[in-house]
């Protein structure tokens, strides 16, 4: 019979799978045995005999131990936390994750973002609390508020989160370039342009929106810092929905304190929790949201349903979703 680890426990409460859809699991595949630990240093134990493994997070120890592993399915899309994957790699285990599940959440979660800047939402919701009118003062700058509309954006990371954004954004009116590293899948009808890594300059240059939604791998590693910055549009405002390591962040913050840049709405950061002493909190024209932007209802109705597609087609022996190219690291 078939046996698999439920090890999914975060300190933040929305990336903990609930008892219920781990019941649910359970009630779905009678024909498997679903061994479940909230304990860190109990995996290493539980995941000698199991051949599956639906988790985020596995050590070295925890692999070495896993005799039978044959799959390991991530409730996220990242899977940095399946440490390493050589380690898996080597053992020919197949890496499934959860991609494509927060595309759409992550893409609202943006644009909200780009009105709250454009609109100056923060100064009338803050009039608002205080009883006042404030016409005049939402009209103090040649500079805001401003349109989504006519602009352009460049998404570095033209992935599934990539996708839905551009669809968005071409909604209001952008013109959206993007940037992926596999150039020979097709390119969606909404986006304008297409690039490779190699021209990422190219695609910076002009740009009003800088959206980071690429993979935190080697490869991405600081991709953005001065020099990327100063391609942009003065005035360009960044968001970063992928990794803080992707970007520069003193670079960012200088690009924001200058002038450089017109705003930034952030999601990641380097650490997490934001440390108190960072410039962000109190740089004007910046939102920061505390890594929430895949928040939403049905997380994880849609993260059940996607493994338990994944689980019956293993089953069958069939070809898995969303495999990981675990060279590549996503």
């Amino acid at each position: 019979m078939t046996k698999a680890l439920i090890y999914i426990s975060w300190p933040v409460k929305a990336w903990s799978i609930p008892d219920a859809h781990a019941a649910a699991l359970r009630e779905r595949f009678s024909d498997v045995v679903f061994v479940q630990t909230d304990a860190r240093d109990e995996v290493r134990r539980l995941i000698a005999d199991v051949d599956i493994a639906f988790t985020p997070a596995l050590t070295p120890e925890s692999v070495a131990a896993a005799a039978r592993l044959r799959w390991v399915h991530s409730p996220a899309a990242a899977v940095e936390g399946l440490l390493p994957l050589s380690d898996l790699a080597a053992r020919d285990i197949i890496v499934t994750n959860s991609r494509g599940v927060q595309a759409i959440p992550i893409a609202e979660h943006v644009m909200g973002g780009l009105l709250a800047l454009a609109r100056r939402l923060d100064r009338t919701l803050a009039a608002q609390r205080e009883k006042r009118w404030i016409q005049n003062e939402l009209s103090d700058s040649d500079k805001w508020p401003w349109m989504l509309h006519s602009r352009r954006m460049t998404i570095v990371g033209l992935g599934t989160i990539g996708v839905e954004i551009a669809r968005r954004a071409d909604a209001f009116g952008m013109h959206v370039t993007g940037v992926r590293k596999r150039l020979d899948q097709p390119s969606p009808s909404f986006v304008n342009r297409v690039v490779g890594a190699d021209h990422l300059d190219e695609a910076l240059r002009g740009c009003d929106v800088l959206v980071l939604s690429a993979p935190g791998v080697a490869a991405t590693h600081r991709m953005i810092g001065a020099a990327q910055l100063a391609l942009l549009n003065p005035g360009a405002v960044v968001v970063n929905v992928a990794r803080g390591q992707v970007i520069d962040t003193d670079a960012l913050c200088r690009g924001l304190e200058t002038g450089l840049l017109g705003g930034a709405v952030l999601d990641v950061f380097d650490r997490e929790p934001l440390d108190e002493s960072s410039p962000l909190w109190s740089l004007p024209n910046v939102v920061i949201t505390p890594h929430s932007s895949g928040f939403r209802q049905s997380h994880w109705d849609e993260v059940i349903a996607l493994f338990s597609d994944n689980l019956r087609r293993f089953q069958r022996g069939e070809r898995l979703r969303n495999v990981v190219d675990l060279a590549a690291g996503y």
